[in-house]
């Protein structure tokens, strides 16, 4: 039984920095980004149409509390959010221009955590 008051732990750490302060029965959901059919190959990053809008609509989910966790491996991109339930995360990742428009397609799916840990990168 030690392993709950871990866990609670754990799930108010997580929300503690949303500007909507998400309750203990919010969820973790793994978004993974790969290139959609309108990423013009031909071009860099930075000249992908919507490239920019998606950084900041990403910096911005940071910045809220939102994202807790985001990592590139890959041809991919992938993200853990926070979000009340899989309707709302799905909410959250298409309201953004550039999988509107199809520059990436975002797949969003329930995380359930068997192991949790600390993951820093060093300074």
């Amino acid at each position: 039984m030690k392993l709950l008051p871990f866990v609670f732990g754990l799930l108010t750490a997580l929300t503690a920095n949303a500007q909507t302060v998400p309750s203990v029965a919010d969820s973790l959901f793994m978004v993974t980004y790969s290139l959609g059919e309108t990423w013009d190959k031909s071009k860099g990053p930075g000249e992908q149409p919507y490239f920019k809008e998606h950084g900041a609509r990403l910096g911005q989910l940071r910045k809220d509390g939102v994202i807790k966790l985001g990592a590139r491996y890959a041809d991919k991109g992938m993200i853990v959010i926070a979000a009340a339930d899989i309707t709302k995360a799905k909410e959250i990742i298409n309201a953004d221009v550039a999988v509107q428009n199809k520059l990436f397609v975002a797949d969003v799916q329930k995380l359930n955590l068997f192991y949790d840990g600390c993951l820093e990168r060093k300074k």
